[in-house]
């Protein structure tokens, strides 16, 4: 991910946030998952304007790799389940 220093100063805004949203990311700043609501934004904002929205390419795997992946797992899954396991 980019450095502050990469993308230039930080501004400050004030936002107002529905209540879902704001309790989501408040849950995300308590899971230890950020540093605090304002870093929780800012993921949340970059990944949706500016980085791509499948999360994952930024570890070198793109969304027909991972759906590759799921479809493999979940048929394992269900061969499991109608063995009784």
């Amino acid at each position: 991910m980019d450095s502050v220093a990469q993308c230039g100063r930080m501004n400050r805004h004030h936002i107002t946030l529905s209540e879902p949203v704001s309790r989501a990311l408040q849950a995300q700043v308590k899971s230890g998952r950020y540093k605090d609501f304002s870093a929780a934004i800012q993921d949340a904002a970059w990944h949706y304007f500016i980085r791509t929205a499948f999360v994952f390419e930024e570890y070198g795997v793109n969304e027909a790799k991972w759906t590759k992946a799921a479809t493999r797992d979940l048929a394992g899954i269900r061969l499991a389940r109608k063995a009784g396991n």
